[in-house]
């Protein structure tokens, strides 16, 4: 499994000087993150430049 280098920017002051605070937020798509510049704790989603479209198909009618 690669490892992702994310670069979140902090939603509260725009900083961009982030560490991660811990690898699984309130559900195991988000990772956590602590901005050094205005001290707040937010949520960043994983993967989200690794997900895929391709899933299988599903068809919409039944019968036919």
């Amino acid at each position: 499994m690669a490892i992702e280098k994310e670069n979140p920017t902090c939603p509260f002051c725009d900083g961009k000087n982030v560490e991660l605070y811990s690898s699984f937020g309130t559900a195991q798509l988000v990772r956590q993150y602590y901005c050094l510049i205005c001290k707040s704790v937010f949520e960043s989603i994983r993967w989200k430049s690794s997900y895929s479209t391709d899933r299988p198909h599903e068809p919409s009618d039944l019968n036919g």
